[in-house]
């Protein structure tokens, strides 16, 4: 709702001007009224008004004269000019001063209501230009706090943008934290919904906040909230768990998500930030945690005591039998007996958890003639939860049930004699012109009964089988990429590197990072 001032000293005028059209349906008001130029200056001095309505010919002040001083005040106020004649200096010099518009009396009600629609149009501009600007700012600040707490920008660089962007550097203690949001359910694009996630949560943040002290919220790019906490290092940190708690409540009111708080160690100066910055992250990357939101608070040493559980790893004899007899309703209650941990803090180190559930699903993968490792590798890099990853582990080994009795044959002599050409074969030069030659077949036919049978061209079955044995080189060898290319039957590195990342849906340093080895 837009406020008006009118300004005249006719009590008529004043009054007709208040019934004249419908304000409120024009999404205004009239804040007050003055009798002249002098009181509706004292008037404006604590009154916000973004309309002023003014006679020209008043006593003490004329409305130009008005008009002037509260340009001074308000450079957006805008203003409309009433008079009971019209004389040409007086329009001129209210046209220099940027008036609305000229009104004679009786006012023209068509003409008063075509003023202040052209007006609304112009408001409604200057609001989405502001929206613009601060979206502007804010996504060049986020991309800087990124950059910073990367260790990705110059030192000169981040100082000058730094004091451009009203991020402190003065503060003499610096601490970062991290808010995780997971969810059953997809948000919204992170990089549209995260944003404004951030913003929000710093507005909470600042509620309450001790005075030298500074919250400043930004989405990273793997979707985490990062809180930048900066103050003068006298006060407690009590105030620090109050913000992290309040923005971890609004989170999940409005997402219906779980949210984990992490919070890192303080440190002396802002150079410190991106240390205490990559120890919280370090320690998301290494845990999994429970279904009940979590805040944990990271020593000066990058650790936090992990919960005493028994190391356990899968009895593997005793899981490829109920593979291969079939036992759908056995396999799920062996993966949910494995994952059936009780973590009093509510987490558990990730990397065990992680290694047993990639043994688990190859093991499933040895049933498939053809194995498709995306759905394996890929979404194990946005699991976050011990629930999430036997639901995955479940998810990837029903689809090779289904698979498996799908395709559950014979195949015939000439296909068979390819597979296992294949097999032995598998590291040096293959095509299928060199088999159909050795089976005295034509290739065009070899490649359409080979198709029909396996379910996949020649070529795609080659590739799909070198991925495997090269997945199980850099899971369970120390050999370098380079070397597992040339071990497959690849001889470019790069070319193995896209045909991996293809199959697998991870590329191999993606892959051994999410499997450590013992």
């Amino acid at each position: 709702m837009r406020n008006v001032l009118l300004v005249d000293d006719e009590p008529l005028i004043v009054e007709g001007m208040q019934s004249i059209i419908d304000w409120n349906a024009n999404h205004m008001q009239i804040a007050d009224t003055a009798r002249n130029g002098v009181e509706a200056l004292a008037k404006l001095d604590g009154l916000s008004v973004d309309l002023v309505i003014t006679d020209i010919m008043m006593p003490q002040m004329t409305g130009l004269e008005l008009i002037r001083e509260v340009k001074v005040r308000s450079p957006l106020t805008k203003f409309i000019i009433l008079s009971g004649y019209e004389e040409f200096n007086y329009v001129r010099e209210g046209i220099t001063l940027g008036v609305e518009n000229y009104l004679l009396k009786p006012v023209n009600i068509d003409e008063l209501e075509a003023t202040i629609k052209h007006m609304q149009n112009d408001w409604e501009r200057e609001e989405i230009r502001q929206i613009q600007m601060d979206q502007s700012w804010r996504i060049l600040r986020n991309n800087i706090l990124q950059r910073w707490a990367n260790e990705t920008i110059d030192a000169k660089e981040f100082r000058e943008r730094a004091q451009l962007l009203e991020i402190p550097l003065t503060k003499s203690n610096y601490c970062a934290a991290a808010l995780r949001i997971v969810t059953d359910h997809e948000l919204d694009d992170p990089q549209v919904y995260r944003p404004i996630i951030a913003e929000q949560c710093e507005i909470i943040g600042r509620n309450q906040l001790p005075h030298g002290c500074e919250i400043i919220c930004f989405p990273d790019q793997e979707g985490d909230i990062i809180v930048l906490f900066a103050s003068t290092g006298m006060e407690e940190e009590e105030w620090q768990y109050h913000a992290l708690r309040g923005m971890q409540q609004w989170i999940t009111a409005d997402t219906g998500a779980c949210v984990w708080g992490v919070k890192g160690p303080s440190k002396q100066s802002y150079l410190g930030f991106p240390q205490s910055c990559k120890q919280v992250k370090l320690w998301l990357q290494n845990h999994l945690f429970g279904e009940s939101e979590t805040f944990i608070v990271i020593s000066d040493n990058g650790r936090e005591a992990d919960p005493a559980y028994e190391q356990r790893e899968p009895v593997m004899d005793q899981f490829h039998k109920l593979l291969r007899d079939g036992k759908s309703l056995e396999v799920d209650r062996f993966i949910d007996d494995f994952f059936e941990v009780q973590a009093e803090e509510g987490h558990t180190a990730r990397t065990p958890f992680f290694n047993s559930a990639i043994q688990l699903m190859l093991a499933a993968k040895t049933l498939e003639k053809t194995p498709d490792y995306g759905g394996v590798f890929g979404p194990l890099s946005r699991i976050h939860t011990r629930s999430g990853l036997k639901q995955l582990v479940k998810k990837v080994i029903h689809q090779t049930f289904d698979t498996y009795h799908a395709t559950e044959r014979d195949y015939s002599p000439h296909v068979m004699a390819v597979l296992d050409f294949v097999k032995n074969t598998y590291k040096e030069e293959l095509s299928l012109k060199t088999l159909s030659q050795k089976l005295d077949l034509h290739p065009n036919y070899l490649g359409q009964l080979f198709q029909q049978e396996a379910g996949t061209s020649f070529s795609e079955y080659v590739n799909q089988y070198r991925i495997e044995r090269a997945t199980h080189l850099l899971l369970y060898s120390d050999k370098k990429t380079a070397e597992v290319a040339t071990e497959v039957g690849y001889w470019d590195t790069s070319y193995f590197y896209r045909q991996f990342k293809k199959y697998a849906g991870v590329s191999p340093t993606e892959l051994r990072s999410m499997y450590m080895k013992r």
